[in-house]
C-alpha cells in the first residue's frame, strides 16, 4: 500500500485506512502494539538515545543478574529445594523475555519499523506474554508451597522430583495461555510515496476484531495478574501471621525458636518482595493495555514508552532482592572469581552482619533423655 502524503502523522495515516480494516482483519486504533504514534518522536536523537540507553540497562543486568542466580542455585547444595527451583525458573523466564523481546521492542522503538521478519513477529510477542505468565504462575507456586510448609510442617513437603514436575505444568499452561497473542499477528508492509517502507507488526483478531481484542486483553489480565496476586497475598497473609507470632513445631530453647522464627521471617520477606516487584512493574502497563483495548484511553507515546520500560525492569531486580536477604546467595556470589576480584578489590563485605562464631550448647531434649547439640550464632539461610 501507498501513503501519498508523508508529512501526515503516520498514527493519522493509519487512522485515514480504517475503512481498510475489515479486509485486513485487524484492529488499527493503535500503532506498533498499542504504542501508538511514535514515528517521528521516536526518530528524535534524544529519544533514541534515551531508549537505547534505558533498554540496554535492563537487557545487561537482566542477563548477568539471571545467569548468576541460575549458577548459585545449581552449585550450591543448600540450594536444591523446591523453592530454589521455582526462583530459577523465574530466572529463566526473566532470561526468556529479555532475550526474545527486549532487543526486538528496542528496535522496532527507535527505527519505528519491524526488521525481523515473520517468524519473530509471531515468537517475540510469545516470549513476552509466556514470560510474564511463567513468571506469575511461578510466584503463586511458591506461594503455595510456603503456606503449605508453614502452616502444615508435619506433611511431607514437596520433592524436588514434583517440584520440576509442577515446573512442566507451569510452562504448558503459560504457553498455552500465550498463544492466542502470538498467533493472532500480522506482518504488514506499507510503502510511502518516496519510497520509504514500514514494516508493522501488528495483531490480527478474528472478527469481531475490536470484541476480540478488548475481551483477551481483560480475561488475561484478570485471570493471569488480578487472580494470581490475590492468592499470593492471601497465602502470604496468612503465612506472615504464623510466622510472626507462633513458635514453630519441634523448636527446643527459646534460642532455637527465634533463630528458626528469624530465618521464616528473612525467607518470607525476599519472597513478598520479589511479588512485589512483580506486581507494582507490570500493573501499569497491565492497565494501559486494557484501558486501550477498551476504548477508554488514547494512545499516548510518554506514558507507553514508560510503563513499558518499567515492566521489563522488573527482570532486574530479583538478583539484587536475593543478595539483599540471602546469605547463601551472597556468599556464592563471592565465591565467583570475578565478583570475589571486585569485591575484594573495593573491600565490599558480602557476609552477613553477625560473624560471631558458632558455639556449642547442650540441652535436654524435652521427649527423651538423650542430649542433643545445637549451633547458636551465623545462621545459614537458604531459599
Amino acid at each position: 500500500m501507498t501513503f501519498t502524503n508523508t508529512s501526515v502523522d503516520l498514527f493519522l495515516q493509519f487512522f485515514i485506512l480504517q475503512n481498510f480494516s475489515m479486509y485486513f482483519n485487524f484492529s488499527l486504533d493503535a500503532m506498533y502494539d498499542r504504542g501508538a504514534n511514535y514515528e517521528s518522536e521516536s526518530h528524535r536523537p534524544t529519544i533514541r538515545a534515551l531508549l537505547v540507553v534505558a533498554y540496554s540497562v535492563i537487557i545487561i543486568i537482566s542477563l548477568f543478574g539471571n545467569v548468576v542466580v541460575c549458577h548459585v542455585v545449581i552449585k550450591n547444595k543448600r540450594m536444591h529445594s523446591v523453592t530454589s527451583l521455582f526462583i530459577m525458573n523465574l530466572a529463566i523466564a526473566d532470561i526468556l523475555i529479555t532475550l526474545l523481546n527486549t532487543p526486538f521492542t528496542l528496535v522496532r522503538f527507535v527505527y519505528s519499523t519491524w526488521v525481523f521478519g515473520k517468524a519473530m513477529c509471531h515468537v517475540s510477542r510469545f516470549a513476552q506474554y509466556c514470560s510474564v505468565h511463567v513468571s506469575v504462575l511461578t510466584l503463586v507456586a511458591i506461594a503455595i508451597d510456603r503456606h503449605q510448609v508453614v502452616m502444615h510442617p508435619m506433611k511431607q513437603r514437596m520433592s524436588r522430583l514434583q517440584g520440576i514436575a509442577w515446573i512442566g505444568v507451569i510452562w504448558v499452561m503459560g504457553s498455552c495461555f500465550s498463544l492466542p497473542h502470538a498467533i493472532y499477528q500480522k506482518l504488514l508492509r506499507f510503502q510511502f510515496i518516496n519510497n520509504r517502507v514500514r514494516m508493522v507488526c501488528l495483531p490480527s483478531f478474528p472478527h469481531p476484531s475490536d470484541l476480540f481484542w478488548k475481551y483477551l486483553d481483560l480475561a488475561t489480565f484478570v485471570l493471569l495478574y488480578v487472580l494470581p496476586l490475590a492468592i499470593i497475598s492471601l497465602s502470604y497473609l496468612v503465612v506472615a501471621k504464623k510466622v510472626w507470632f507462633r513458635n514453630a513445631v519441634g523448636d527446643v530453647t527459646l534460642a532455637q525458636s527465634a533463630a528458626h522464627r528469624r530465618r521464616k521471617k528473612t525467607t518470607l520477606k525476599m519472597l513478598i518482595a520479589v511479588v512485589a516487584v512483580f506486581a507494582v512493574c507490570w500493573f501499569p502497563l497491565n492497565c494501559y493495555v486494557v484501558l486501550l483495548s477498551s476504548k477508554v484511553i488514547q494512545a499516548n507515546n510518554a506514558l507507553y514508552f514508560t510503563f513499558h520500560w518499567l515492566a521489563m525492569s522488573s527482570t532486574c531486580y530479583n538478583p539484587f532482592i536475593y543478595c539483599w536477604l540471602n546469605h547463601s546467595f551472597r556468599a556464592e556470589l563471592r565465591a565467583l572469581p570475578l565478583i570475589g576480584r571486585i569485591a575484594k578489590g573495593n573491600a565490599i563485605q558480602l557476609h552477613p552482619i553477625n560473624t560471631i562464631k558458632p558455639r556449642k550448647k547442650t540441652v535436654n531434649h524435652p521427649f527423651s533423655k538423650k542430649k542433643i547439640k545445637i549451633h547458636s550464632g551465623t545462621h545459614y539461610m537458604t531459599f
